[in-house]
């Protein structure tokens, strides 16, 4: 925050003719030329900042998450990378804290080799402090969509995957994803968070969690003499 950076460096400028004003000459007609300045072509790149980060495959349900959580309104659709880019969505707590939810476009299989949107979207990842992995409830063997999200971000980043993270498994309202969450509990062997973005269920788990996840940052922040994202 408030770093500077000089791209290209301008040339010295060249005296007018009033810098040769004198008594005796009170209209100089004078003047030097100037030196031309650096010259640069540069590729910036801008990536989404959050506090935290939903991964997820296409239509997990993370665009429907952030919508029930934040004022963000992404677009959402029953059809694949309905999501073409990062949107944030802010989740007010009292004391007017705020804490930054990005919702990244969904992550296929072979993602860290630019296949489906690709590196172009685990990049953006690389900016979350942490991470919310959102998983299809109801699709068989559900663990297995963690396992291969977090292979794709380790294979993208090396320790990307061990960043702080919650298990969201999304869908709950479904017959068939409550058949599922208890194994996927059990192979996971962690705290999973069912919920429902579609009718609210278990938000509040949700909300509350990322309040720890957000309070354990800004302490570790702290610890190194940093200071946390603000928003």
């Amino acid at each position: 925050m408030g770093d500077e950076y000089i791209a290209a460096l301008g040339g010295a400028g060249g005296k007018g003719n009033r810098f040769f004003l004198a008594n005796d000459n009170r209209a100089p007609v004078t003047c030097t030329p100037g030196q031309p300045g650096q010259q640069r072509v540069l590729h910036l790149e801008l990536k989404t900042v959050a506090h935290a980060g939903m991964v997820g495959f296409p239509n997990a349900g993370k665009s429907s998450l952030l919508r029930a959580i934040s004022n963000a309104r992404p677009a959402v659709a029953s059809y694949p990378f309905t999501t073409l880019k990062p949107h944030v969505g802010i989740v007010h707590y009292e004391g007017h804290q705020q804490i930054a939810v990005a919702d990244i476009p969904g992550i296929i299989r072979g993602a860290h080799q630019n296949r489906g949107l690709g590196s172009a979207f685990l990049r953006h990842i690389e900016r979350c402090r942490f991470l919310l992995f959102v998983v299809d409830l109801s699709q068989p063997e559900p663990w297995t969509q963690v396992d291969d999200l977090k292979y794709e971000l380790e294979m993208y980043e090396e320790g990307l995957s061990e960043r702080p993270h919650a298990i969201i498994a999304n869908k709950i309202d479904l017959p068939e994803a409550r058949a599922n969450l208890s194994q996927l509990r059990d192979h996971l062997g962690r705290e999973v968070i069912a919920l429902s973005a579609l009718t609210g269920e278990n938000l509040e788990q949700l909300l509350l969690h990322l309040k720890v996840l957000h309070d354990a940052y800004v302490e570790a922040e702290l610890g190194k003499g940093r200071q946390p994202l603000r928003w």
